[in-house]
């Protein structure tokens, strides 16, 4: 597309307000920030969603409209950004619309890229948006039987479709990125024409997005859930379920392009908190056992189960039957992973076959802090229940570098980073 060109210098980086300073990759929460409240997200995907609904939705709960559009219209993009109170079926909203040239070729993921690395937000926020357009990207690799660096995007490729995506990054390191929800998706039914010719709804890459999710097609005879949108919910959110408890303490509402007399066509979120710092998780528990496989084998195995999207795996060594020493693999993964984590295990085992159920789990609120121990950083990672610190911990990989560059032993370094964090955080 023409015009698809960063102008670094019109950036001006100190206007920027704090959400926008750059932090480190580790996700490392700035020192100032301090909530007496474990906080998410849950947005209702009743009428399905699109990428300006969500932005629309989250300027309304933050109040951030002018903000949102000074910083958007001043990253080098061809933009321009009107954001306005709106009704939709007698219910009032917030509405985005973004003006932008018309693509005129299509872009690379490489493209896309280099333009989110020059941009002038935090790290955090930049990686949020590579893995958002990575998933789009993908989806689409798989679609059309190609490596993803041959694909090229054409109705995604546009800059509003940045704005919407590097907006609801930014807009969500407000909320320090907490964790988010939604409810059963609606794609709408009918077809839709792109440049592939007319399509069903929802289209091939919504499918492959939305994949292992649950979704209808409701009443609405037009495309409800845009590719955009499927992304940010799939990549960033998890699907709430019908036991998922909310303590509501603020509404933001954003209506669409389209106006349906069916439904309102409106995409609500709702930042809910929860009054002890716990989180309650459900996560399936996938076990295998192996009596012919070398522990070379088993441990070779493991790391490409956690690589498949495992959240943990531990094995444990016994004797099966008829005596042969074998292994008993434990794997921990979440819903949207479960395929591909199953798919992993008979790919790189030799188990034929395995046992699962969906558990619960009740998990500390975390969070990685990084302190300076000899000049060092070091990250730490802190856990609570009910707002009460229980463990800090070190992170092994920090302890081992810092013995190194200090030319010490590790277990010197270990009492020199317990000694700082000691005096940081108390005993």
């Amino acid at each position: 597309m023409t015009g698809f060109q960063l102008q670094p210098e019109k950036f001006n980086r100190a206007k920027y307000p704090p959400a926008c300073r750059i932090i480190s990759l580790d996700w490392t929460r700035a020192e100032e920030y301090n909530s007496p409240m474990a906080q998410e997200l849950l947005f209702q995907t009743h009428c399905g969603a699109s990428g300006d609904m969500i932005l629309a939705a989250l300027i309304d709960l933050l109040d951030a409209g002018d903000e949102f559009r000074e910083t958007f219209e001043n990253i080098g993009l061809a933009v321009t950004i009107a954001i306005e109170d709106t009704v939709k079926n007698q219910l009032k909203c917030k509405s985005v619309a973004i003006s932008a040239p018309a693509a005129s070729h299509a872009v690379t993921f490489e493209t896309i890229e280099k333009f989110i690395a020059a941009t002038p937000f935090s790290a955090r926020t930049r990686a949020n948006a590579h893995s958002i357009f990575s998933a789009i990207f993908k989806a689409e690799a798989e679609v059309h039987g190609e490596e993803l660096k041959n694909v090229h995007l054409h109705e995604l490729g546009a800059e509003d479709s940045l704005v919407d995506i590097l907006g609801f990054c930014w807009l969500w390191e407000k909320l320090d990125c907490c964790p988010l929800f939604f409810t059963n998706l609606v794609t709408g039914r009918g077809t839709i024409q792109t440049e592939h010719g007319s399509l069903p709804v929802p289209p091939p890459a919504v499918l492959n997005l939305i994949q292992g999710l649950e979704y209808r097609s409701g009443d609405i005879e037009t495309e409800l859930l845009t590719p955009t949108a499927a992304a940010i919910l799939a990549t960033c959110g998890s699907q709430a379920d019908g036991q998922h408890m909310v303590k509501g303490i603020k509404i933001g509402c954003g209506g669409g392009r389209k106006t349906f007399n069916q439904v309102p066509n409106i995409l609500r979120v709702v930042l809910s908190e929860k009054e002890n710092m716990t989180a309650n998780d459900r996560i399936w528990v996938l076990e295998f056992n192996l009596d012919d496989c070398s522990g070379e084998m088993v441990a070779a195995a493991g790391e490409k189960i956690m690589q498949a999207g495992a959240v943990d795996i531990f094995i444990a060594s016994g004797l099966m039957k008829k005596g042969r020493p074998g292994f008993m693999l434990t794997v921990l993964c979440a819903e949207a992973e479960r395929e591909k984590v199953i798919a992993a295990i008979f790919r790189e085992s030799t188990a034929i076959g395995l046992r699962q159920r969906f558990e619960e789990r009740v998990i500390l609120q975390r969070e990685i802090q990084t302190i300076l121990v000899s000049g060092a950083p070091i990250r730490v990672k802190i856990s609570s229940w009910q707002n009460r610190t229980m463990n800090i911990k070190p992170e092994f990989a920090d302890v081992c570098s810092l013995a190194e560059s200090s030319h010490i032993p590790v277990k010197e370094a270990m009492r020199l980073v317990q000694g700082v964090i000691h005096e940081k955080y108390g005993s």
